[in-house]
């Protein structure tokens, strides 16, 4: 069954990167806390931040044939489907959980 959840990573460009992860939904949070607290020394660089966000919340699984997934969607195809969603606005710094609405300062909150 799953616990699907996908991260959307935007970093102000029309095309954006998404981390679809098959059994993340139940330790989202967490795990986004780590994988921020790790990245945070490239913060402002967008690829390389998202990139070491990617890797830390993947670290356990990089090497697993299944669990995880990564591509890219145009800006205007961010949508809550079926799946939970959370968008990381890397531009404006918010953290946006797209299954209730609300957002919260990305690295405010990490990092407070």
């Amino acid at each position: 069954m799953g616990a699907r959840i996908n991260f959307v990573f935007d970093d102000g460009t029309e095309s954006l990167v998404v981390l679809y992860s098959h059994w993340g939904e139940d330790t989202w949070e967490d795990d986004l806390t780590g994988a921020l607290v790790h990245a945070q020394p490239r913060k402002g660089d967008y690829s390389y931040f998202t990139r070491m966000v990617i890797s830390h919340l993947m670290k356990d699984q990089m090497l697993d044939e299944t669990g995880f997934g990564i591509y890219a969607i145009n800006r205007s195809e961010i949508a809550n489907n079926f799946d939970k969603t959370v968008v990381l606005d890397l531009v404006n710094n918010l953290l946006t959980d797209l299954d209730n609405g609300n957002s919260v300062e990305l690295y405010g909150k990490v990092f407070a």
